[in-house]
C-alpha cells in the first residue's frame, strides 16, 4: 500500500497538497493518506504547510519508475479525469488546472474512445479560459493546444464538433499572437479561415491578422484587409474624403450628441449585432493604422462613424475608444479643448461602466493624447503607463502594450524625467519589441534611444538589423526602410534628429533634419507628441534663420515664417489648453523670435521668463535649454561676461536632468566666455 501510494504521489511531481490527495483517494477508492503518513514516519516523505513532499528528487524518480513506461500515461489520465470531474462539479478552478495538467501528461494516447477525447478537449478549453483570466497566456496556449490534439484524434472534428473546434482554434490563435508564436499563429488562422462555416466565424482570425500585419511593418496590407472586410460588412467609408465630407460628418455627430446627456449615453444598451461589433473593432484598428501612414482625411471621420453606429445599435466594447478619439479630434484638430476634454472624460466613464476590461488599454491610450495637453504633463503621461499595464493584463502585449510603452518613453524623455531611468525604460521596451518582432515600435524607439544615449554619454544604440530580426512574414528588419514607408515614423525619425542637432549645436544637421521634418509634417495624422515637434522645430527654425540672415534674406524669411507658425501653435495651446505645459515653451520661442528681430531688450525679458516658467512648472530639461539659449544670445550679442551666468546654470540643470554629455559640451562655451 505504501509503495502504491508513493507511485500515485509521484505522478504529481515533487509535492502535492494533502487536500488534493484526499479528494483523489475518495474518487479512485484507493488508500493514499494512511500509507503516505507511514512514508512520512519513515522519512521518505516530508509533511509541512498542508503539503506532502518527497525528501529527495531521487525518491520521487524511484517511485515513478515503478510504473511501466507504457502504463504511465494511463495513470496520469485516470487521476486527472477523476480530479477533473470533481473540479467541474464543485467549480474549483485551482483543482481544474491541476486535473487537466495531469490529463495532458497522459496525452492523446491514453484516451480510450472518441467520447472521452471530446470530454478532455472541453476540459482543456475550460482550463485555458481560466488561465487567460489569470493573464497566464503561455499556460492557456498549452491547454488550448492540448485540447486541439485530442480533437485531432478524429479527422472530421471540424464537422463533428464544429463549435468546440472553432473556439479552441480561435483562443489558441489569440494566445499564440500574444506569446509571439507567429508560425503557430499563421497555421491556426489558416485552419480557421479554411474551415469556418460563415463569414462571422472568421472575425477573430481576421482581427488578429490585421494587427499582425500592421505591427510587422506591413500597414498598407492591414489597411486593405480592414477596408475589404468592412465592405463585406456593409460599412464602407467614403471613397473621397474631402473637407466638405469631414464637416458634414462632424456637424451630424455634434447635432446627435447635443441632444443626449452623458447620463443618457451611459445608460445606452449594449451592442448585440456581431457584424456591427466587429465593424466597430475594425474601424478603431483602422484609425491607428491610418495614424501611422498619414492618411489624415479618412482618419478623421472614423471616430465620427463609430459614434454614429454606437448611437444606432448600442455601445460596443470599442465605443469608449471611439469617444476618446473623438475627444482628441475636437481638442487637437478643431482646437475645441473644453469640449474635447469633456468627451475624453466621458470615454473613461463609459469604459468603467462596460463589463469587459479587455479594451481598457486602448481607451486609456487614446484619451491620454488629450490629457497630456490639458493636465500637468509630468503626471498625465503616467496614464500611458496605465494603458500599458491594462494591455498587458488583457494580453495585448504584441502591439498595443508595446506601443503604449514607446509613446510613454518619448514623453518621459521630452518632459524632463531623469534620463538614466528613461534610458532603462527604453531598453526594456526595445527588448519587448524585439521579442514580439514589432517592427513599428522598434522603428519608433530607436531614434529617441540614440538621442537619450548621446545625452548621457553612452555609445550609440545597436542596429536591430545586425541581429538578423525577421517578422512573422519572413521580412528582415530595416529601420530606414520602415521609417521611409510611413509618415509618422519618418516624422519621428527627423524630429529626433533635429532635437539632437539642436542640443549639440550642429547647425547643418539641424537644418537638414528640420527641412525633412517640415516636408512630412503636413501628412501626419494625430501624433501624441505633436507639440514637442512644434516646440523644437520652431527653435531650430529661428536658429537657422539667424545663421542665414546675412547670406540669403529670402531663405531667412522662410525659416522665420516656419518659426512663427510653430510659435503660434504653442501660443494657442498655452491659451486654450494649459499654461502649465506650454507657457515656458511659448516664452522661449518668443525670445528666439525677438532675437531674430534684434529686439534685444524684449528678448532678454522673455529668456528670463522662459527660465522662470520652466522652473515653476518643473520642466528641468527646458529650464536647462532656456538657460543655454540665453547664454548663446548674450554671447552672440557681445556680452560674454553675462553669458557665463546662463551657461553655468544650464550646465547645472543638464546635469540634474542626467544629460552629463550635454553638460560637458557646455564647458566649451564657459571657457570661451571666461576668455
Amino acid at each position: 500500500d505504501v509503495v502504491s501510494a508513493l507511485v500515485v504521489l509521484s505522478c504529481f511531481g515533487a509535492s502535492a497538497d494533502i487536500s488534493l490527495i484526499e479528494v483523489l483517494e475518495r474518487e479512485i477508492e484507493q488508500p493514499l493518506i494512511a500509507p503516505l503518513d507511514d512514508a512520512v514516519a519513515h522519512s521518505v516523505l516530508g509533511k509541512r504547510n498542508g503539503k506532502l513532499y518527497f525528501m529527495h528528487d531521487k525518491l520521487q524518480e524511484a517511485a515513478y519508475s515503478k510504473m511501466k513506461p507504457e502504463e504511465r500515461c494511463l495513470h496520469h489520465n485516470r487521476y486527472g479525469l477523476a480530479l477533473g470531474f470533481v473540479a467541474v462539479r464543485e467549480r474549483d478552478d485551482r483543482l481544474l488546472l491541476t486535473a487537466v495538467t495531469q490529463i495532458n501528461h497522459g496525452g492523446p494516447q491514453a484516451v480510450i474512445d472518441d467520447e472521452q477525447a471530446v470530454v478532455v478537449a472541453n476540459l482543456n478549453l475550460d482550463a485555458g479560459k481560466k488561465a487567460m483570466n489569470m493573464s497566464d497566456f503561455f499556460a492557456a496556449h498549452s491547454f488550448f493546444d492540448h485540447g486541439i490534439s485530442y480533437l485531432r484524434l478524429r479527422r472530421e472534428h471540424w464537422n463533428e464538433h464544429y463549435d468546440l473546434s472553432l473556439e479552441l482554434f480561435n483562443l489558441a490563435a489569440k494566445c499564440a499572437f500574444m506569446n509571439a508564436e507567429h508560425d503557430r499563429l499563421k497555421m491556426l488562422t489558416e485552419q480557421i479561415m479554411h474551415n469556418a462555416r460563415c463569414f462571422e466565424d472568421k472575425f477573430q482570425a481576421i482581427s488578429v491578422t490585421v494587427t499582425l500585419l500592421s505591427f510587422s511593418g506591413n500597414v498598407p496590407a492591414a489597411v486593405e484587409l480592414i477596408k475589404t472586410t468592412l465592405s463585406s460588412l456593409d460599412e464602407e467609408l467614403p471613397s473621397a474624403v474631402t473637407p466638405t465630407v469631414i464637416k458634414k460628418h462632424l456637424d451630424n455627430t455634434k447635432k446627435q450628441l447635443a441632444l443626449l446627456s452623458d447620463d443618457t449615453l451611459l445608460s445606452y444598451l449594449a451592442m448585440v449585432d456581431p457584424s456591427k461589433i466587429f465593424a466597430v473593432e475594425l474601424l478603431v484598428k483602422l484609425y491607428g493604422s491610418l495614424t501611422l501612414i498619414g492618411e489624415r482625411a479618412t482618419q478623421r471621420i472614423i471616430p465620427l462613424r463609430v459614434i454614429q453606429i454606437s448611437l444606432t445599435y448600442g455601445m460596443s466594447p470599442h465605443s469608449p475608444t471611439a469617444f476618446a478619439q473623438y475627444g482628441s479630434y475636437l481638442a487637437l484638430i478643431e482646437d475645441e479643448f473644453e469640449e474635447g476634454y469633456r468627451y475624453v472624460k466621458f470615454a473613461l466613464s463609459l469604459m468603467k461602466k462596460l463589463p469587459s476590461r479587455a479594451h481598457d488599454g486602448s481607451t486609456l491610450f487614446w484619451s491620454t493624447h488629450t490629457r497630456i495637453h490639458i493636465e500637468p504633463m509630468q503626471s498625465s503621461i503616467e496614464c500611458y503607463l496605465d494603458a500599458y499595464k491594462a494591455h498587458m493584463k488583457s494580453g495585448n502585449t504584441y502591439s498595443n502594450a508595446v506601443w503604449c510603452s514607446s509613446v510613454y518613453n518619448m514623453c518621459c524623455l521630452w518632459s524632463g524625467k531623469e534620463l538614466n531611468a528613461v534610458v532603462d525604460s527604453m531598453k526594456d521596451t526595445m527588448k519587448e519589441s524585439k521579442y514580439h518582432k514589432n517592427f513599428v515600435a522598434l522603428t519608433l524607439m530607436l531614434p529617441m534611444l540614440r538621442v537619450a544615449l548621446r545625452l548621457i554619454g553612452q555609445s550609440d544604440a545597436p542596429a536591430p538589423q545586425q541581429e538578423n530580426l525577421t517578422n512573422a512574414f519572413g521580412e528582415a528588419f530595416n529601420e530606414g526602410g520602415n521609417a521611409g514607408k510611413y509618415a509618422t515614423l519618418f516624422h519621428t525619425m527627423y524630429f529626433a534628429k533635429l532635437c539632437e542637432a539642436l542640443m549639440f549645436r550642429e547647425l547643418n544637421e539641424a537644418e537638414d533634419a528640420a527641412e525633412k521634418y517640415f516636408s512630412v509634417d503636413r501628412l501626419v495624422g494625430l501624433p501624441p507628441v505633436m507639440f514637442f515637434g512644434k516646440f523644437y522645430s520652431g527653435l531650430v527654425s529661428f536658429w537657422v534663420a539667424r545663421e542665414t540672415d546675412d547670406n540669403d534674406r529670402k531663405e531667412s524669411k522662410k525659416w522665420i515664417k516656419r518659426g512663427v507658425e510653430c510659435k503660434d501653435k504653442i501660443e494657442k495651446l498655452s491659451d486654450l489648453a494649459s499654461t502649465w505645459n506650454f507657457q515656458n515653451k511659448l516664452y522661449l520661442l518668443q525670445a528666439e523670435e525677438q532675437f531674430c528681430s534684434r529686439n534685444f531688450g524684449m528678448a532678454e525679458t522673455l529668456y528670463d521668463a522662459a527660465i522662470l516658467s520652466s522652473k515653476m512648472h518643473k520642466f528641468v530639461n527646458e529650464e536647462a535649454l532656456a538657460n543655454e539659449l540665453a547664454g548663446h544670445f548674450y554671447l552672440e550679442t557681445g556680452r560674454r561676461n553675462k553669458s557665463v551666468h546662463y551657461f553655468s546654470r544650464a550646465f547645472d540643470k543638464y546635469n540634474e536632468w542626467g544629460a552629463v554629455a550635454k553638460a560637458s559640451a557646455l564647458t566649451e562655451y564657459l571657457d570661451e566666455s571666461e576668455r
